[in-house]
């Protein structure tokens, strides 16, 4: 002889308290996983310019100055297939965009011997600021990370 039913299921009270600790939850964590996914890719762009960094410097060392300029900014420099994977550097760049070599050429222009650039990075000028901050001297007109045009374009100098 059965007794009286007990009671199965959760009350929508419960349910709805659940509901609302996972959504508090998830508010706190998300500021945290886009700051998380910014260093790393900050990160990332900075040993990409470390590498590609010591590969100029060691093309220099071997030849007694850095290589020219392509005229096409985006294409790779082909001085620079027995340093670099050609791949690694056509790809598209931790901060979007495409990785270009610039070259000091004379007197009358200021900054930098020698910098890998960033051109049509898709980092704006407060996410730089952050990764400056954590990544190098927290100004993004010095050091060894700079942003110039207005953000547009993204520098990683490998000889001031």
């Amino acid at each position: 002889m059965r007794t009286a039913t007990e009671k199965q299921g959760y009350t929508l009270v419960e349910i709805m308290i659940v509901v609302t600790i996972i959504g508090i939850l998830a508010t706190l964590a998300l500021p945290l996983f886009e700051s998380m996914g910014l260093r790393t890719r900050g990160t990332a762009f900075l040993n990409d310019g470390r590498v590609f960094s010591e590969a100029f410097i060691r093309y220099a060392q071997e030849h007694g100055e850095f290589p020219q300029n392509q005229d096409n900014r985006e294409s790779f420099p082909p001085e620079m297939k027995d340093y670099i994977k050609e791949e690694s550097w056509t790809r598209t760049t931790p901060l979007g965009g495409r990785y270009s070599w610039d070259k000091y050429r004379g007197a009358n222009r200021s900054g930098h011997n020698g910098a890998i650039m960033v051109l049509k990075g898709t980092f704006d000028l407060n996410e730089m600021r952050l990764i400056d901050g954590w990544l190098d001297d927290g100004d993004i007109r010095s050091g060894v990370i700079q942003v110039r045009s207005g953000g547009a374009t993204i520098y990683y100098m490998v000889e001031e």
